[in-house]
């Protein structure tokens, strides 16, 4: 197996992980992130946009993974780096904290989903 195999495998299943547990134990899930859970419309939103952002980027690597095909994690990858960089501009502009765990697991998903493609286009054989 190769390297981007593995690392599409691997960052399917922390991805599909972290997306059912938003999913059976949003609380949990919030806390983990220094996150109120909210209530109302604002707990259907919360829940179930974290919950199909980790399930969605989870089923594109896996894909990646099952069609040797490095576009499907690379656009894994984009949604991380855009999550990363507006991290970052949303800090700035509007004064909210930087949870650095969350920053630097963004910023591990993305590299691994760009390492992964990289592998999957130039070094699959």
């Amino acid at each position: 197996m190769n390297p981007g195999s593995i690392l599409s495998l691997l960052l399917s299943f922390v991805l599909l992980i972290i997306g059912l547990n938003w999913f059976f134990n949003p609380l949990s899930a919030a806390n983990s992130l220094n996150m109120n859970l909210f209530d109302g419309y604002g707990l259907n939103t919360q829940i179930r946009d974290f919950t199909s952002l980790f399930l969605a980027t989870s089923i594109l690597c896996f894909i990646s993974f099952i069609t040797r095909q490095y576009q499907w994690i690379f656009a894994s990858g984009i949604i991380f780096l855009t999550i990363t960089t507006l991290h970052i501009i949303v800090s700035l502009f509007y004064e909210a904290p930087i949870s650095v765990t969350s920053l630097i697991a963004e910023i591990i998903f993305f590299v691994i989903a760009f390492v992964a493609s990289y592998y999957f286009k130039f070094k699959d054989t």
